[in-house]
């Protein structure tokens, strides 16, 4: 019997705050624990200087909108079509210029 599971963005967990809407679509209750999937949308004006997962690689394709990505002190714009890896335990900064900002993340292992 096959393990391959099919999701819907209607069938997502969701995480939602003031700034962020995260689409937690695959996650470990499927049976990924290598893995996890999000669609997520920042708003503009979203800022977090200090985004660090210790057990997390976190890989971001971004869909929508524009951003500043501060990595090591130094900061450059990205938009949609721009991808980044971070490695777990590396810190960045993260601030939605022109929002909203829709990307896609992958956690590694899964972080839900």
């Amino acid at each position: 019997m096959s393990n391959i599971k099919v999701m819907h963005l209607d069938d997502a967990q969701i995480y939602e705050d003031s700034s962020v809407i995260s689409r937690r679509l695959v996650r470990r209750e499927h049976g990924s624990e290598n893995m996890s999937f999000n669609i997520s949308t920042l708003q503009e004006g979203y800022n977090d200087q200090n985004c660090v997962y210790p057990d997390h690689d976190e890989i971001v394709y971004i869909l929508s909108g524009k951003a500043e990505l501060t990595i090591d002190g130094e900061t450059q714009v990205i938009s949609k079509g721009s991808a980044f890896y971070i490695p777990r335990k590396n810190s960045y900064g993260y601030k939605v210029i022109e929002g909203p900002n829709d990307m896609v993340v992958v956690f590694t292992p899964a972080k839900v």
